[in-house]
């Protein structure tokens, strides 16, 4: 919780209510080197820096006591907290555990007013993350804070991925993070989690304390020296503390002590009945009472809320105290001040399990009920649910439904294993099939299509013919990113079926025109179109018919009629228009005309309507559209030669295509940008970081091609002509096919290196294909520059013509292709005969180079003049403001640090994604050594002091 003083003491220790919260004040025993790792990381924080350090150790061996230490320190400090407490049930509670914790805070992080926006929103653990990094990033302030989670393995798949998220968005921000987990074996999310983090992480693993710690402890809890009966009995605990308080609290409770001489010891070796007995066994012991109020409890979780508990009971407060009063003398439950926490999870899990299966789910039920009336959301009780719901509790099972659309945005996977179970238990019901139908599309994106598959078949009979075609059309659509076939297949049986209506066949025809595109077949392509166009109605299907004009445009802009399919997706974008749709949020197909312009070399148009795009998609907060508006700016940034900004744009949106499950259409386009940049400024670590993305694209089926190609174009930037001729193999054997054989959208300016390529390989008959399409396109679209110069370039490779080469590098020099400009006077060096040719065109390459920041090249053409005996001094790079090694941009974002704004409020003044600037510090810290944004501001007044 963020507060200060006493108060974040105190509702720190509500979250920590587990073992030892009654002995706060008892010192940390035996955890000498924990404790100096835990100030370690305090001090760290103390300057500015971020410490993460991960707690390890079995239930019982004293991690919640070490938080509760570190929780101690930072509120002796003057520190803002923030404590992360799940219980077992958070795992299938969408984002609860942390949204507890960030409204718990003084003030809090987030208000429970705004929740219901937040969590209705496209993404909302994006939104959930970005409003509580904005928050600890302003409370941390100059002094620093501490974030805690206990019980980290019980922490849902979404908060995980929040988690991960604030760790790196507010690295160099004073924040702490103390995380505890258990050993043992881990949900892949968890998984997933500790293995993004152990690479910066400080790891400490708790073994059991040995014999000198546990009598500190005896000494602490006895307030005396304990006598050797007592150290004899200590021996059975094993060094766990829990287990230490525990014996130690019999011998209290049962009387079994005896003082004498400031030694407490035990008459004889009895041990109290309570030790070595299960929680189980002890709670037989309690009185019915006070037993049914622990097993109402317990349903709630670790956790509980008094009067919901009095409730289920029809009791009052004042006739359930004597109970109340048992369970906490006895040590059972602890009173946080605002509700009742079972001691430990072990006692929670003995009351739960004390019950009868049938009178656990019976209960279970009217607990769900009790809590859905008092207010609390479906999804956060989708792990109660899931274990009550069986076949015919059609309450149940239509709860279970709805928490899976609820978890689907956070947890797509949590939500998959709900609807799974939940089609399992309708199996054979007509009355729940269309239901479990709608749901299919959730299965199939948490990657179980085998179970989705079955699900359909088992459906089919039992639905309404339309219901059946709809479902064909959401595995249709799925299997678009992956499987062409199967997709066409799939939309091929849903039109198949009898009675099918005009609207259902409408759908499936344009997502079967779609796959024919992508599969660049252009018979089932225009038979599907005027199958569908043949039964449309443009004031019904208005979305659909959009759709087809943007996928038809596609297929016509790779026959190389730009003019054409420049109208088809023009016309798309009004018929979304006048449906009231935002065209900037029309995704993927409102991209295409940005994607078009782009590649036609029209890049400020295209950098335009990117930029419309983007404050679009920021206007209506949907930061999926952003990101995608991102992705395609990426590309045209990279092409006007704007390494820096396209680098922290491409980086910017792999980030969020990662948390947003973006999928192989962000990596075709922000990856592949990545990578051509690591080429050109010759960035070894990017290269590496990003060829793993690559070589999974190349090694894929719908993107095969674009990964190929760019480990051709990589080989060939390391002189390995034959590597580079056989990833070139895909993109000869499909040239003269209506797709894009390389680069996806297609980059003409490949056709130019992919006829350097077969021509150092010896392939002529490729190299003529090569000239053959780029000379066809160029005289279907005879006004175009930029089409018109590659195909001389490649009619110039082909003959080895300089004079070619350099008319077509003369034809791009004013257009906005720099690299491009750069590549084609550099192959003038490398054919022209003429020295004085040969030296002017190179030194032009390496200007236009230099002016890209494109370093590695300007080193190759360097290289190449000296071989020739000319030696220049290398040229000036891209453009730096203050002499201090930064781009621009970098500067402002410097700059703002500086005057001490946080993220969001340099992306506000920037108007870029928080993401972004966030990318951009990472650039700032690289290129000026530094690790914290103190730092950052330090310097630059340094540098601000030299001017």
């Amino acid at each position: 919780m963020l507060a200060d003083g006493r108060q974040a003491r105190r509702i720190g220790l509500d979250a920590l209510s587990g073992m030892g919260a009654g002995r706060y004040h008892a010192p940390v025993r035996g955890r000498r080197k924990e404790i100096h790792q835990v100030e370690h990381g305090l001090d760290a924080a103390a300057t500015g820096d971020q410490a993460v350090t991960l707690v390890f150790g079995d239930a019982g061996i004293g991690k919640t006591r070490l938080l509760q230490h570190a929780l101690e320190r930072a509120t002796e400090r003057g520190w803002k907290t923030m404590v992360v407490a799940p219980d077992v049930d958070s795992t299938l509670s969408p984002l609860g555990a942390l949204i507890g914790a960030a409204t718990r805070t003084d003030p809090p992080l987030v208000i429970k007013d705004d929740l219901g926006v937040l969590l209705q929103s496209s993404a909302p653990k994006y939104w959930l993350t970005r409003t509580i990094a904005e928050g600890l990033e302003t409370m941390a302030g100059a002094a620093g804070a501490l974030v805690i989670v206990d019980d980290l393995q019980w922490l849902d798949a979404g908060s995980l991925g929040a988690l991960t998220a604030l760790i790196h968005d507010l690295h160099g921000v004073p924040v702490v993070w103390l995380l505890a987990t258990r050993t043992g074996v881990y949900s892949e999310a968890h998984q997933r989690f500790l293995d993004g983090v152990k690479g910066f992480a400080a790891i400490l693993d708790l073994a059991p304390l040995d014999k000198t710690a546990v009598d500190e402890i005896a000494r602490d809890a006895l307030g005396g020296e304990p006598g050797p009966r007592v150290e004899h009995a200590l021996t059975r605990t094993a060094g766990y503390p829990l287990l230490v308080l525990e014996l130690l609290r019999g011998l209290e409770e049962e009387g079994l002590l005896r003082s004498a001489r400031g030694v407490v010891d035990l008459d004889d070796e009895t041990l109290p009945a309570r030790f070595g007995a299960s929680a189980r066994d002890r709670l037989r012991q309690l009185s019915r009472d006070a037993q049914r109020i622990a097993q109402i409890g317990s349903l709630y979780g670790r956790e509980f809320p008094l009067n919901g508990v009095l409730d289920i009971l029809g009791q009052t407060a004042s006739a359930a105290a004597p109970a109340l009063q048992e369970l906490l003398d006895l040590g059972f439950i602890v009173d946080t001040s605002t509700s009742l926490a079972f001691r430990h999870d072990t006692v929670q899990a003995a009351a739960l399990q004390s019950l009868s299966p049938s009178l656990r789910r019976a209960m279970t039920r009217e607990v769900i009920r009790r809590r859905l009336q008092a207010g609390e959301g479906v999804g956060a009780l989708a792990s109660s649910i899931l274990s009550v719901a069986e076949a015919g509790d059609d309450e149940s099972i239509e709860l279970l439904f709805h928490a899976a659309q609820r978890l689907s945005s956070t947890d797509v996977q949590g939500a998959a294993e709900l609807v799974i179970t939940g089609a399992h238990l309708t199996a054979g019901s007509p009355a729940h099939a269309d239901r479990v139908a709608a749901m299919l599309p959730i299965v199939l994106l948490g990657g179980r299509v085998e179970e989705a598959m079955e699900i359909s078949r088992s459906l089919r009979p039992l639905l309404t013919p339309d219901a059946r075609a709809n479902m064909s059309l959401a595995i249709a659509r799925q299997l678009t990113e992956s499987d062409f076939d199967g997709a066409i297949r799939e939309t091929a049986a849903g039109l198949a079926i009898p009675g099918v209506s005009d609207e259902a066949r409408v759908g499936l025809l344009s997502v079967r025109a779609l796959n024919f595109a992508n599969k660049a077949d252009e018979r089932g392509l225009r038979e599907s179109l005027k199958q569908a166009r043949e039964t449309s109605d443009p004031d019904r299907d208005g979305r659909a018919l959009a759709t087809l004009d943007a996928t038809e445009s596609v297929l016509v802009f790779n026959q190389g009629d730009f003019d054409e399919a420049e109208r088809l997706q023009r016309r798309a974008l009004e018929s979304i228009s006048r449906l009231g749709i935002p065209t900037g949020l029309w995704m993927p197909e409102g991209l295409w005309l940005a994607f078009m312009r782009n590649s036609t070399g029209h890049c400020a148009e295209a950098l335009r309507l990117t930029d419309e795009g983007l404050a679009e998609a920021r206007a209506a907060k949907n930061v999926i559209a952003e990101a995608y508006w991102m992705m395609v700016r990426s590309r045209v940034l990279y092409d006007v030669g704007r390494l820096d900004d396209a680098r922290a744009q491409a980086e910017t949106v792999l980030e969020l295509g990662e948390q947003l499950g973006l999928g192989d259409f962000m990596n075709a386009t922000a990856g592949i940008v990545l990578h051509r940049i690591s080429l050109h400024t010759g960035d070894i670590p990017l290269r590496e970081r990003v060829r793993p993305l690559v070589q999974s694209l190349a090694d894929g089926v719908g993107l095969r091609r674009t990964g190929q190609w760019s480990l051709a174009v990589e080989a060939r930037e390391r002189m390995r002509p034959t590597e580079a001729y056989e990833h070139s193999q895909l993109a000869i054997a499909t040239l003269r096919e209506a797709t894009p054989s390389m680069t996806t959208p297609a980059d003409f300016s490949d056709d130019f290196v992919l006829a350097a390529i077969c021509r150092e390989a010896g392939d002529l008959d490729a190299v003529d294909v090569v000239v053959e399409v780029a000379q066809h396109r160029a005289a279907q679209n005879p006004d175009n520059v930029f089409v018109a110069a590659l195909a001389r370039a490649a009619r110039g490779i082909r003959d080895g013509s300089a004079d070619d080469l350099l008319a077509a590098a003369e034809l791009l020099r004013h257009e906005c292709r720099p690299l491009v400009t750069g590549t084609l006077f550099e192959a003038v060096g490398d054919f022209s005969e003429n020295r004085e040719q040969a030296t002017k065109a190179l030194t032009q390459a390496m200007q236009s180079y230099a002016t890209c920041g494109a370093t590695r090249d300007v080193t190759r053409v360097l290289k190449s003049l000296r071989s020739r005996g000319v030696h220049q001094r290398p040229a000036g790079t891209a453009e730096t403001s203050g002499g201090n090694g930064l781009s621009l941009r970098e500067q402002q974002v410097a700059a703002f640090i500086f005057s001490g704004l946080t993220t969001q409020q340099i992306a506000d003044e920037l108007l870029v994604s928080p993401h972004t600037v966030v990318t951009y510090i990472r650039h700032i810290y690289a290129k000026w050594g530094v690790n914290t944004r103190r730092e950052v501001a330090q310097q630059y007044a340094r540098f601000r002091g030299r001017g």
